[in-house]
């Protein structure tokens, strides 16, 4: 019949959605057992069943969480009462615990072997009980629980606490009568003389004894990724004795794991009764790393027949399941079974746990199947032309040897910068439990070719392998890593993340792909500090994991680009450092403050996301598809002048993120435009050419009147400023009167009030933001109407209708915005660029860089239509030169900012 509490306990986990452990139901039955058995509480003898309140009040205190849970426990224990009023009585006639007179704290942790008072628990009252509170000493021991196992997490093993406490409650060593009966010579003699004749044997009186438990641990390199079930064992058998060994049980073994104090074996054996103790060793037996070792071999059979005359059960635990033991040192040690009758080979599964803990009770267990040779395949035969050194090649057989959970659970493990076995389980227990590798899979992946040992626990995936296996996850499953990685450093580590450079660099890792702003400005500040103390060890490691984290951070290029500098100052080479900066290699000291100054002008932005909706039309300008948009963003803020709204008091910068785009127009496509629009200087677009564009900002409308209000209001840099040159005039309406000089003004006086870098963009840089990732004419697909932006509608560009010719600039951000967030890029005003005019894009950079050698350094491009021009100037490709820099044209010049990478040739 099963438990009344524990169909309670199943309803309130699985029903209602209690987050609770078997172990917390263990917790409750074993004070049962206890008080059951032995307490002095007559209530509780005489009447155990579930009415009696503080059966209720225990449970309350271990399981309910919330008020909310409260509600539901009430309802649910109501429920159960009026079907099931008693008790099992089951329970009451189980085994009491090996301590009866231990209060509740140290049943639910039989780790802690310090003294606690015992448990009173109060009748319920018009307060809720808190576990904090009503229950101080549950929650200390829970609280302690908490601490010695949170790096070695017992649901990551087949075993866990719960089932340990359980198995050490059969295996305890209580007081059991001796077997054997002892002949007492003495009193037969006397028995004898006084009879005159032998009659029978006097026996002494039977004699108790207590069985004894022995485990020996390996704790070699192939060990390591179970470790941590050798200290939950330890921990919880909490009086069995340990020693450690280091592969082989040799003439000494060790008092600790990781200590050097030893013991001679013979001395150990020495203080155990063969009759009464049993023992137990934990070893994979060559398995882990699939080897067969004849030595070992040689060495563990005159071991074994040694232990098989000093111990009454030899029971060996291989962490490895029974099909990995095959073609390993392990299967022949599991065979000497066949001749040394009280030693066993077991795995660590439940089923053959059970069996076991059966073997060291001294019971039979039913026969064991192990496995069939047949049904194992052999590696393929290796190409004799590849380089098994290669990553791809190791890679390659680890994929052939491993089952398909194994081999994705390796893409996952290649995500941290380094792993502990703790981490592996981890990243194991968040896979989809369906495709859910098996638990040993963490040593088949820490001890592959694929990793390499770095420190006790700790691994590193190889960087060639980890590099191929990072190309197979995809950007959500990346970001999905960073936030299992970002709760592992929060629920396992804590506080000592900070004070740890190994989980510092994981704790950036994860939030370069989540908050990777938060994760740039972390590395500034460390990275300035480091070259202001002149850190060079510090800088080493920096420099080392921003090249690891580089695919996270590629939006960030100005802090990639600089990385390779500081690298180099990091290794005391200072020529390279005073050819980017242009300065003396000579001269460290001023070498060292322009590095500060470059970490710090890096901008970062918010992880703000501006969302909204972008068209497609077709050459009729009928809408045929809507597309979101979603753009991160970061604001200006200017100071407010005047009556200026205080909504329009910034300056919205757009992430453009990195890319590539043809430039120009192909020439095809401009024989085209000449014979249709009847002018040459669509000539100007060719030839058609590949740029790689990195990062940038770039502000999402043309300069306001309002913004350029507040910054001509500051002091002059090196011209005057015009408080409002417009001809149109309103806030929300772009500049319209301004000149190249004066646009590069604004630019040094807003860099000079806000600290970043702003200028014009570069004629590339503005063509690759208005495309936004399109190759039609315009960002709005093959054509444009009035609807869409403001120019002169009366003239068409494509099949599409006239549209409305407004005659004036028209409020910014009024028309649907391109892929990238950005607003009138067609339209409104011409905007003004950094680069000098050149006829073509012959010799043109292909870095989105400004170009200005061999160009007229009088005239500047100007791009993107207005509101008087006709569609076939507001194309995405389209150029102007008629302006000289220094001209004013009295209603149609307005510019955009942006920051960020960017070069000049």
């Amino acid at each position: 019949m099963t438990s009344p509490l524990l169909e309670l306990f199943y309803q309130l986990r699985d029903e209602e959605g209690f987050l609770l452990s078997i172990e917390q139901y263990y917790r409750v039955e074993n004070y049962l057992i206890q008080k059951l058995a032995n307490d002095s509480d007559i209530a509780i003898q005489e009447n155990p069943n579930l009415e009696n309140p503080k059966i209720k009040l225990l449970c309350q205190a271990l399981w309910v969480k919330s008020p909310k849970e409260k509600q539901k426990f009430d309802q649910a224990w109501t429920e159960m009462l009026q079907f099931q009023p008693e008790i099992n009585i089951e329970i009451a006639q189980k085994t009491p615990i090996r301590h009866p007179e231990e209060s509740i704290s140290k049943i639910i942790n039989p780790m802690d072997d310090r003294e606690s008072p015992s448990l009173e628990i109060t009748p319920p009252g018009d307060t809720p009980i808190a576990p904090e509170t009503s229950f101080p000493q549950i929650a200390t021991a829970i609280e302690k629980r908490k601490k010695i196992t949170s790096l070695d997490n017992p649901d990551y093993y087949p075993i866990g606490i719960a089932k340990l406490q359980e198995s050490w409650q059969q295996l305890r060593p209580l007081p059991l009568e001796s077997p054997r009966q002892t002949w007492d010579l003495k009193a037969t003699v006397m028995a004898t003389a006084k009879r005159g004749f032998f009659d029978q044997i006097i026996y002494q009186k039977k004699q108790l004894y207590r069985r004894e438990i022995i485990i020996f641990i390996d704790c070699s390199d192939s060990m390591i990724p179970f470790a941590g079930f050798g200290r939950i064992m330890k921990q919880t058998w909490a009086n069995v004795p340990h020693f450690y060994f280091d592969n082989l049980i040799r003439d000494e073994v060790l008092r600790q794991e990781n200590g050097w104090e030893s013991q001679s074996l013979s001395k150990v054996l020495s203080n155990y009764s063969p009759e009464v103790t049993s023992c137990l060793i934990l070893s994979d037996a060559g398995a882990a790393r699939k080897r067969y070792v004849e030595e070992r071999l040689s060495a563990t059979e005159t071991l074994i027949r040694r232990f098989s005359r000093r111990f009454s059960r030899v029971a060996w635990l291989n962490p490895l399941p029974y099909h990995r033991w095959y073609g390993t040192t392990a299967i022949d040690i599991a065979d000497l079974a066949e001749d040394i009758p009280n030693f066993s080979m077991f795995e660590l599964t439940t089923e053959d746990w059970e069996n076991l803990i059966t073997w060291l009770k001294e019971e039979a267990i039913p026969p064991r199947h192990l496995f069939n040779p047949n049904q194992f395949q052999q590696g393929d035969n290796w190409d004799e032309d590849e380089d098994f050194f290669s990553a791809k090649s190791r890679l390659r057989l680890f994929e052939k040897e491993n089952e398909p959970n194994t081999r994705e659970l390796a893409k996952r493990a290649a995500f941290p910068l380094s792993l502990s076995p703790n981490l592996l389980y981890y990243l194991r227990q968040h896979q989809d439990k369906n495709n859910q590798a098996p638990w040993y899979a963490i040593a088949d992946i820490l001890l592959s070719s694929l990793v390499r040992k770095i420190d006790r626990e700790l691994y590193e995936m190889s960087p060639d392998v980890r590099k191929l296996l990072l190309e197979k996850l995809t950007p959500e499953e990346l970001k999905s890593l960073a936030y299992q990685l970002q709760t592992y450093i929060q629920e396992q580590i804590g506080d000592y993340c900070s004070k740890s450079v190994y989980w510092q660099n994981q704790q950036w890792l994860a939030l370069a792909y989540l908050k990777p702003s938060q994760a740039v400005n972390e590395i500034k500040q460390v990275l300035a500090e480091a070259i202001k103390n002149n850190n060079r060890v510090r800088l080493v490691r920096l420099t080392a994991l921003l090249e690891n984290i580089s695919a996270a951070l590629a939006d960030y290029e100005p802090l990639l680009l600089l990385n390779k500098t500081i690298a180099a100052y990091s290794r005391g080479d200072l020529n390279p450092v005073g050819n980017v900066l242009q300065l003396s290699p000579e001269d460290e000291g001023t070498l060292q403050k322009r590095l500060i100054d470059e970490v710090a002008a890096i901008v970062t932005r918010d992880e703000n996301l501006f969302t909204a909706e972008t068209v497609l039309v077709n050459k009729t300008g009928q809408v045929i598809e809507r597309k979101p948009v979603k753009a991160y963003f970061y604001d200006e803020n200017l100071a407010e002048v005047g009556n200026w709204k205080k909504a329009q008091n910034y300056i919205r910068m757009m992430y453009i993120p990195q890319g590539e785009f043809w430039m120009g127009t192909e020439d095809e496509e401009i024989e085209r435009l000449v014979k249709k629009f009847g002018w040459d200087a669509h000539k100007r677009e060719r030839p058609q050419h590949l740029v790689k564009v990195p990062a940038f900002y770039m502000s999402q409308t043309p300069i306001t009147q309002g913004q350029w209000r507040a910054i001509a209001a500051t002091a002059k840099i090196d011209i005057d400023l015009k408080t409002n040159p417009s001809r149109f005039i309103g806030d929300e309406l772009p500049v319209e009167r301004v000149n190249w000089y004066e646009a590069r003004e604004f630019c040094k006086r807003l860099s000079r009030e806000t600290k970043p870098e702003y200028r014009l963009p570069s004629e590339a840089e503005w063509e690759y933001a208005c495309r936004a990732g399109t190759t039609t004419p315009f960002y709005f697909g093959e054509t444009i109407t009035g609807e869409l932006a403001n120019y002169n509608a009366g003239y068409t560009y494509a099949g599409e209708a006239k549209g409305e010719y407004r005659q004036q600039t028209t409020p910014v951000g009024q028309f649907p915005p391109n892929a990238f967030g950005l607003y009138d890029m067609h339209g409104n005003v011409w905007e003004w660029c950094a680069d000098t005019w050149h006829d073509n894009y012959e010799g043109a950079p292909t870095d989105g860089s400004v170009w200005i050698i061999y160009g007229a350094d009088n005239r500047s491009p100007l791009r993107g239509g207005s509101w008087y021009d006709d569609p076939n100037y507001c194309r995405s490709a389209s150029r102007d030169n008629n302006a000289r820099r220094v001209y004013y044209h009295y209603f149609g010049y307005g510019f955009r900012v942006v920051c960020g990478a960017g070069r000049t040739l």
